[in-house]
């Protein structure tokens, strides 16, 4: 199968893309939020992740790394194998921060093994927040003297933030990914520190929409009672995130939009892209807009960076600026261990019972031809092509994603007629032509299947015929048109996404 190569075009929509980004000139004094300050955890808003951070925080529909933990922890649900990331923010005015994760898949954890939630991965996130070692102690005794007000320094501490995380995401259907994530934080200033607890809930949902894939986003940050400090609690900074992504061209840029309402800010709208300019080289960009201004400017929204892929390593870069406070400057390291490939987190087989299986099925044989068409931190990608002159479903075409190398089983295609149970459940009207039931070797299906049907006989002369796919909640017709059948047969081209069952049904 021709691998589509838009050329100009990702150029062209690279450099659109920048001109929207590009800040405008501040027109006056941002507003400030009526509580802005009020939380405690700070911290716990900066982001992590050279990555995610280079496209502006728009990465709640994104997620799908070990970055996941933090970001939307439905993200882990999203087969990446076992893996170990860093991130180190040399921050403004001196600050610094250390981020360091691990990805463990859920088939390697024992009590895990044999559920449905197998079919997931666990992350453990550490983050660091810390001050230089030079802020003085003042006693401020003297601040009533109006001859010497400035107290004496009587020693030098530091601060530090610290927030372990340990989060879940796992496939709950074919399209929905849930996550969950809980994280135990502590704020210290010289002697005083104050620890409390709280929990992070995500949500991805891949759909199709104009014929093209989308995967919408959405998680809830910090849900927690804040931390005490002197008898009095702040609450810690609550933010509700909305997302969406898409893949413009396939392999090609990729946009994500991301609106962020915090508890103690404005609305916030990001604007994010990453453009592979070869199999091993990413760049990044996006623009954070803020209801009523920047605090910091309207260039502190922008990010920018890239990335690089050599063989288990990753390397990112991003730089942010906050206004007259400086820049902020990341470098992340992604290590992924070589692994035996496991199926892809959305199997076929989940959509429908396996008792509901073909009447007087064949099992169809293919000529297939995978070709890897892209390397990336997620892994490879494959363009796979089946075709069959003997079978009803002449050619099946997808792109696979696939990691440690592997390369899947063999397509299991059954061609056969539907049980009762499943015909019934046909629109009014239809009768069934031909079905087809398809099992192994269709893992890290990514994007939708195109499909050629052929059916010979004359039966439906005259008819037209439509081809629907097996969902959650009954059939559904593809968006092919149909086709007229003639005394010679019909023949229908379709794209549709992965199911367990496709048929092909005239009008009566």
């Amino acid at each position: 199968m021709k691998e589509e190569r838009p050329g100009r075009r990702y150029m062209t929509a690279w450099l659109l893309a920048l001109a929207l980004l590009a800040p405008a000139p501040p027109a006056g004094a941002a507003k400030i939020y009526p509580s802005a300050g009020t939380t405690s955890a700070a911290f716990l808003k900066i982001g992590v992740g050279a990555r995610p951070v280079a496209m502006a925080g728009a990465y709640t529909a994104v997620a799908d790394d070990p970055y996941a933990v933090y970001w939307n922890p439905a993200g882990l649900a999203v087969p990446y194998g076992r893996a170990a990331v860093f991130t180190h923010n040399e921050y403004f005015e001196g600050l610094a921060q250390e981020y360091a994760g691990y990805l463990l898949p859920g088939e390697d954890i024992g009590f895990l093994k044999n559920s449905r939630f197998s079919d997931g991965a666990m992350g453990f996130g550490l983050n660091y927040f810390y001050t230089p070692r030079d802020l003085e102690r003042r006693s401020g005794l003297n601040e009533a003297d109006p001859l010497n007000p400035i107290s004496p320094v009587e020693g030098k501490f530091r601060a530090y933030d610290l927030a372990f995380s340990a989060a879940y995401g796992f496939n709950y259907s074919r399209d929905l990914r849930l996550g969950a994530g809980l994280k135990f934080i502590r704020q210290s200033i010289d002697s005083d520190s104050g620890n409390t607890a709280a929990l992070d809930l995500g949500a991805l949902y891949d759909f199709h929409w104009l014929d093209r894939q989308f995967t919408a986003g959405f998680t809830v940050q910090n849900l927690g009672p804040g931390i005490k400090f002197n008898d009095k609690r702040f609450g810690l900074p609550l933010v509700f995130k909305a997302g969406l992504a898409h893949r413009v061209y396939e392999n090609g840029l990729l946009v994500a939009l991301d609106v962020s309402k915090p508890v103690d800010n404005y609305p916030s709208v990001a604007l994010g892209l990453e453009q592979p300019l070869s199999g091993r080289l990413f760049l990044r960009t996006g623009y954070r807009y803020r209801q009523h201004g920047n605090e910091l400017g309207a260039f502190s929204g922008f990010g920018a960076g890239l990335g690089f892929v050599y063989n288990q390593f990753s390397f990112d870069y991003a730089f942010s600026p906050f206004g007259d406070l400086g820049t902020a400057h990341r470098l992340s390291l992604a290590y992924r261990f070589k692994v035996q490939e496991r199926p892809a987190a959305r199997r076929p087989s989940e959509a429908v019972p396996a008792v509901e299986r073909l009447e007087g099925a064949r099992r169809v044989e293919y000529s297939v031809v995978r070709k890897p068409v892209k390397i990336s931190p997620r892994g490879v990608d494959y363009s796979v092509e089946a075709v069959s002159a003997e079978a009803g479903l002449g050619r099946v075409a997808f792109k696979s994603r696939q990691r440690g190398g592997a390369e899947g089983p063999a397509l299991e295609v059954l061609e056969g007629s539907l049980p009762q149970v499943l015909a019934v459940k046909l629109p009014a009207g239809y009768t069934q032509l031909s079905a087809w039931e398809f099992g192994g070797g269709f893992w890290g299906v990514t994007g939708e299947l195109e499909l050629l049907i052929r059916f010979r006989e004359g039966a439906a002369a005259g008819k037209k015929a439509e081809f629907f796919y097996l969902t959650s909640s009954g059939w559904r017709k593809a968006a092919s048109g149909g086709a007229a059948c003639s005394e010679g047969g019909c023949s229908v081209a379709a794209k549709v996404p992965l199911s367990t069952h496709y048929v092909l049904a005239v009008k009566e």
